[in-house]
């Protein structure tokens, strides 16, 4: 899959947002799996990647050649081949491991646990930045927790940007 991405015709345009967070995620986790010996999380990190940049219209030349980076370890003669396909003189291995931008690895959006009575009822998405009220309307509209509140009254709330809305009745 990856040869075949090798074979399309790749563009020297800038990475849409997307595009630029998965890839510099990559970087990141590829750089820790590897640290820690967790080979196959790798690989799969890698694979994912692959099937999003196969997806796109208009494959991005840096995307690419992160990808071919970041593939050298597990895959050299595959790498040096499509980094030679790119354009490029030096030997792959003599290249030094890509840089990310932690700025594009944090998620726009966050995970919250719902708890009644300190028992989960449910999860919602919010922005990580989410206010309170923005929060507790999320976390009402779930009817695990409406069922669960059912018409009592809710003494206190208890929330935690980020991490959990609690719902004491």
């Amino acid at each position: 899959r990856v040869y075949a991405l090798g074979e399309r015709e790749v563009v020297d345009v800038e990475m849409e947002l997307e595009t630029a967070k998965l890839v510099h995620r990559t970087v990141k986790k590829l750089g820790e799996d590897i640290d820690a010996l967790r080979l196959n999380t790798a690989v799969s990190a890698m694979m994912i990647l692959t099937n999003h940049l196969t997806g796109l219209a208009v494959l991005p030349r840096a995307a690419l050649e992160r990808l071919v980076l970041i593939l050298s370890p597990f895959a050299p003669h595959l790498s040096e081949e499509l980094w030679e396909k790119l354009g490029h003189q030096p030997s792959v291995a003599n290249v030094a491991w890509p840089e990310f931008d932690p700025a594009l690895c944090e998620d726009d959006e966050v995970e919250i646990a719902v708890q009644v009575v300190g028992k989960v009822r449910g999860r919602v998405m919010l922005p990580k930045d989410a206010s309170e009220d923005d929060a507790r309307a999320a976390a009402l509209a779930d009817e695990h927790v409406q069922r669960s509140i059912a018409g009592k009254p809710v003494k206190k709330l208890i929330y935690r940007p980020g991490k959990i809305i609690n719902f004491i009745i």
